[in-house]
């Protein structure tokens, strides 16, 4: 008996189930939705895990289902997605790769984390350096066990753990029909290439993909939708939230009452902050060196039926915004809807359609179940997250782009910082090796003492990356997007130094060790002599869509930005689409973007 084909999108507003079967094209055979308490689902995360175990049991109760493997989706801004470029192998060599990288890679511990790859495009090994781009993925392991455990207390299997904004690039990717023969039923098919959006307005979460021929090629959730609608809405004209829900829906109306027309007044500001943020993600794609140029994009999604949407987001972005409709490329079987129902369903099929296709391996297909629920599975691309665990030794170099983050850390910071760690960890190796050999000789003391300093020295330097560029980001305006961050550090040499005077030795003499070149001078009895102001600079690559906005990104980080000092060096020029603003500025390093690695290595040590 062949395997049935089914999608389960768990949204913030209702569970939605679709069963297709394969075919050209595919046939849409079961279609079902049942509502969510308000507070069930947060930021596409599971917050009630009774409420969706409940709305799961109705779900498969109402279309009459037994116990059968569903594909599910996840949709959240903690969900971690990047493309790498590897050198050309196996399957078997980049998971075996992989398992190295992936820690350097993922802002998610590994022991916490849930990982799974997918090969995007292969070079040929005619190439004289033939590579691949892989898309990897991550998640927290708790964030999807919870989701599969309400899931399957509700009576169903969980077959497997998709990407929401894959999901929809899977349903939606597909040559759409222009034109048709009618004595044949023979389509014309358009083929003007280019890049494709989807943006999918849900009510917790906004998924957003850019694709390429089908390829997926950007993705990102941000973490608002049509609740904040919803919201402002009670707020503004005080009234519940399930009836500000309710005027939402009549938001459409020809005729609006006072009450509807009010309404459409509460939703302007939020509407335009979530567009003006969808417009950032896009433009972010746009920057990136060779993106192809966009030619529409497609919205869906509940929220996406708000009048003057797909206009407002046009304008914003420079393309054509369209509905998204599935009924060009999928047959619509006895779903239990006469055809006048069918528009009303369309935005909520492409999520639950391309979630079932995944079964057929249609587009770029990702599995994020937990281990423990998938070691059965026979799929070699999933990457075990024990081996990531016991990995030491880097063996492959990457370079790759974080999709959701909404500030790129360039490749330059995790290199850093994974070197530094590694010669942070060696030197203290080499500290008690060479302690123990040397005790018994009468040199331990005195060489311990130099490897002491040599480490001193290294940490004393520490730059702290991630919590300068965490705090360059806290202050950006709307609208303005980082495309690359770029830090120097300079490590200062001494080239003359006191001289490093240890304990005596077991034999009583006491002796004076010099250092040596390039390391700067350390009393072991003070690690903290070590400690020095950073020196090195930080270049940003950014957009920005007035000049406006860069001026008060200025403001911003001269008055809350310590990590970092000005002037400012600030150079502009006019983006390629002739609207944004391109900028470039620099500055140098501030006393507090000392990292405090020192104090962590010499535990019991503090400071200034």
């Amino acid at each position: 008996m062949a395997r049935r084909l089914i999608g389960l999108d768990i949204g913030t507003n209702a569970v939605t189930i679709a069963e297709v079967t394969a075919g050209t094209p595919p046939r849409l055979d079961m279609f079902a939705q049942v509502a969510l308490p308000r507070d069930a689902m947060r930021e596409g995360e599971v917050a009630d895990e009774a409420a969706i175990t409940d709305a799961v049991s109705r779900l498969r109760a109402e279309v009459g289902l037994k116990k059968v493997s569903v594909r599910v989706g996840i949709a959240s801004p903690r969900v971690v997605v990047r493309q790498v470029e590897m050198p050309l192998m196996t399957r078997d060599e980049l998971m075996s790769a992989l398992q190295f990288q992936a820690g350097d890679l993922i802002p998610i511990p590994i022991e916490d984390a849930v990982l799974d790859f997918a090969i995007l495009r292969s070079g040929s090994p005619s190439e004289a350096e033939p590579t691949m781009q892989v898309l990897l993925v991550a998640a927290y392991e708790a964030t999807v066990s919870r989701l599969v455990s309400a899931i399957e207390a509700g009576g169903l299997d969980v077959g497997a753990v998709d990407l929401i904004p894959l999901a929809l690039t899977r349903a939606l990717a597909r040559p759409v029909a222009v034109a048709a023969a009618a004595s044949t039923g023979a389509v014309a098919l358009d083929e003007s290439g280019g890049a494709e959006g989807i943006v999918s307005f849900g009510g917790g979460v906004t998924a957003i993909a850019v694709h390429e021929d089908g390829v997926p090629q950007f993705v990102r959730v941000l973490g608002s939708g049509g609740r904040e609608l919803t919201d402002a809405i009670a707020s503004d004209l005080g009234v519940p939230a399930e009836s500000a829900e309710a005027l939402k829906r009549a938001l459409g109306n020809p005729a609006p009452d006072d009450m509807v027309a009010r309404a459409r007044v509460a939703v302007d500001r939020p509407l335009s902050v979530l567009l003006d943020d969808v417009r950032s993600s896009i433009d972010y794609y746009r920057n990136q060196s060779g993106s192809v140029q966009l030619r529409r994009v497609y919205v869906t999604g509940g929220s996406a039926q708000l009048p003057g949407l797909p206009e407002r987001l046009s304008a914003l972005l420079g393309v054509p915004v369209e509905p998204a409709y599935l009924q060009d490329v999928l047959r619509i079987g006895d779903i239990g809807f006469s055809a006048e129902e069918f528009p009303r369903l369309e935005p909520y099929l492409p999520a639950p359609v391309g979630l079932a296709l995944g079964g057929t391996k249609v587009g770029t297909v990702i599995d994020l179940r937990p281990r423990k629920r998938a070691q059965t599975s026979q799929r070699s691309g999933r990457v075990d997250r024990r081996a990531i665990a016991a990995a030491a030794v880097a063996v492959v170099a990457l370079a790759g782009a974080t999709y959701l983050a909404h500030n790129d850390q360039s490749s330059a910071k995790t290199k850093n910082a994974t070197a530094q760690a590694a010669v942070t960890k060696l030197r203290a190796e080499l500290l008690d090796q060479q302690t123990r050999a040397n005790a018994s000789t009468g040199g331990g003391a005195s060489s311990a003492a130099m490897l002491k300093t040599d480490v001193a020295a290294v940490l004393g330097q520490d730059v702290a990356w991630k919590p300068l560029i965490d705090n360059v980001s806290k202050v950006l305006p709307n609208g303005v997007v980082i495309t690359s961050i770029t830090g120097t550090h300079t490590v200062a040499s001494a080239t003359t130094a006191t001289a490093v005077t240890p304990a005596s030795t077991a034999a009583g003499s006491t002796t004076a060790a010099a250092p040596r070149a390039g390391v700067s001078a350390v009393n072991p009895g003070d690690v903290c002599s070590a400690v020095t102001a950073p020196s090195g600079t930080v270049s940003i690559n950014a957009s920005a869509p007035d000049i406006g906005s860069i001026s008060t990104l200025l403001d911003s980080l001269n008055k809350s930005v310590t990590d970092v000092v000005g002037p400012w060096a600030s150079t502009v020029h006019l983006g390629g689409d002739g609207k944004s603003v391109e900028f470039t500025l620099n500055a140098s390093l501030g006393a507090t973007a000392r990292g405090h690695r020192l104090e962590d290595f010499f535990k019991g040590t503090t400071c200034k």
